[in-house]
């Protein structure tokens, strides 16, 4: 755990420093509104909280702002390929909900709750493809820079549970972590050159 120590004090780091950065320019375009639409896709390491392992998802989001507040969300998760001593061989979800956002300015604080369903295989018996309901909370901060991209940092917790192993705890909580660009656009075209006030 040493190593995610020093890379989370490196992406947390980074990413102040480009808040500071970006706030230094006088933003005067205000992205956050009704009809945005937002999408990125990222590698995501995931702790899992039942056991000491790591996975590794390539992920993705698509939201729209339905309110300068509240949005509507769908997630996208695919574990890449694990060893096998570990406790899940694969692993597919996918969520949709709702979102609460709070601005100050292009920057914006956020988080949500979504329910969702996927399919998992753990290498304790691989014979067994298992479906599984989900539900996912997350809390994150964006920054529109411009706009047609964000920089974005989404934490989430997911809960999901293997039921058909005999004999054998089938929880697989995760945390997982989500850093990168993302890419927005306006589609209602009142919004599209509002100004700070």
């Amino acid at each position: 755990m040493v190593w995610w120590e020093k890379e989370r004090k490196k992406i947390i780091s980074g990413l102040i420093v480009l808040l500071i950065g970006f706030n230094s320019f006088g933003q005067k375009e205000l992205y956050i509104n009704p009809g945005l639409l937002s999408a990125s896709g990222t590698l995501s390491p995931a702790i899992m909280l039942n056991r000491k392992e790591v996975n590794y998802y390539i992920s993705g989001f698509f939201e729209g702002k339905i309110t300068k507040h509240f949005s509507i969300r769908g997630d996208g998760y695919y574990m890449l390929g694990n060893a096998p001593t570990k406790f899940l061989k694969n692993k597919f979800s996918t969520y949709i909900g709702i979102q609460y956002g709070y601005s100050f300015g292009n920057f914006e604080l956020h988080t949500g709750i979504a329910p969702g369903f996927g399919l998992m295989q753990s290498n304790v018996n691989t014979s067994i493809n298992e479906f599984f309901p989900s539900v996912q909370l997350n809390a994150g901060a964006r920054y529109y820079v411009w706009k047609y991209f964000h920089f974005a940092a989404n934490f989430l917790y997911t809960h999901a549970q293997m039921h058909n192993l005999n004999q054998v705890n089938g929880m697989v909580d995760e945390f997982v972590i989500s850093v990168g660009l993302g890419f927005n656009f306006q589609v209602l075209k009142k919004y599209r050159n509002q100004k700070q006030e």
